[in-house]
């Protein structure tokens, strides 16, 4: 979760009705001001500071009015990379997804080095949107067909003739063997790759969007696409542990979860790739 956003909600001294998260994936510099905004809304939603906000657009006062355009972001057109940077840094302080700034960079992998200069700005890549469907598809290919194929060989080997009945029972034990398998993988659970993040749940008031109220970072919970994680399934996370799947977010779309820790463990933790396991 990024620090900026933790800032201003602590000076807006406002609760989080839900724990929300930034749900802008495109490198737009602007936002069209609607019924029902405020700029605390505004910030938290795009992951930029209130004073920052108001800096950027020369705003005096917290009043803004409907249909008034905000800049987002400077319109720098290019970053030098420092020491500590990431694509994954980078990308969230600058407002784009790591997809665009790796094309517009014809960058192949996330590596970077310090002084190395990135364009920020180009064509979008709508890669993030594509990937949730495929995630969804793949899931009941997976065990759908593994039912159908068992259950036809039983019923062929029933209507044979008396001489035939011997194989018949032979085939039965062999019929019930991959049950057992198949039960015994259900038990471990389904294992996908995702981005793991993380962000401090209780700073952003603790209410999830299932309604369970977060009381401590160190209570393992996590945010997820409930299309590709359903809501309540517990997961276990490499390096984090087991925790209950009871959060969504904006940004929290197809093989992407987000833990729950405290601040400094998660700038520490950042953005990583791992393989969870789903019960």
């Amino acid at each position: 979760m990024n620090i900026k956003k933790l800032t201003a909600t602590v000076v807006a001294g406002l609760t989080l009705a839900t724990v929300t998260f930034s749900a802008t994936g495109v490198s737009a510099n602007s936002y069209t001001v609607k019924s029902g905004d405020s700029l605390w809304k505004i910030a938290n939603e795009k992951n930029i500071s209130i004073d920052e906000l108001k800096s950027l657009n020369k705003l005096s006062s917290d009043v803004i009015q409907t249909n008034q355009t905000l800049q987002l972001s400077k319109t720098d057109a290019t970053y030098t990379v420092k020491t500590g940077d990431s694509i994954w840094k980078i990308a969230t302080k600058k407002q784009v997804t790591e997809q665009n700034l790796k094309s517009w960079n014809n960058l192949s992998t996330d590596i970077i080095f310090p002084g190395q200069v990135l364009k920020l700005t180009g064509s979008d890549v709508p890669v993030a949107q594509e990937a949730a469907p495929k995630a969804t598809e793949a899931a009941p290919q997976a065990t759908t067909p593994k039912a159908e194929q068992t259950t036809p060989k039983v019923e062929k080997t029933a209507p044979t003739t008396p001489a035939a009945a011997p194989k018949a029972e032979q085939a039965a034990p062999k019929a019930a063997a991959p049950k057992v398998e198949a039960s015994n993988n259900s038990a471990s659970g389904r294992q996908i790759t995702v981005q793991a993040t993380a962000y401090d749940a209780v700073s952003l008031g603790g209410r999830t969007a299932s309604g369970h109220l977060v009381t401590s970072t160190s209570e393992k919970v996590i945010a997820v696409d409930p299309s590709v994680i359903p809501l309540g399934s517990t997961v276990y996370i490499p390096g984090y542990g087991t925790a209950v799947a009871r959060d969504t977010g904006g940004a929290i779309q197809g093989n992407i979860i987000d833990l729950n820790m405290s601040t400094a463990e998660a700038v520490q933790w950042g953005s990583q790739t791992v393989t969870v396991t789903v019960k």
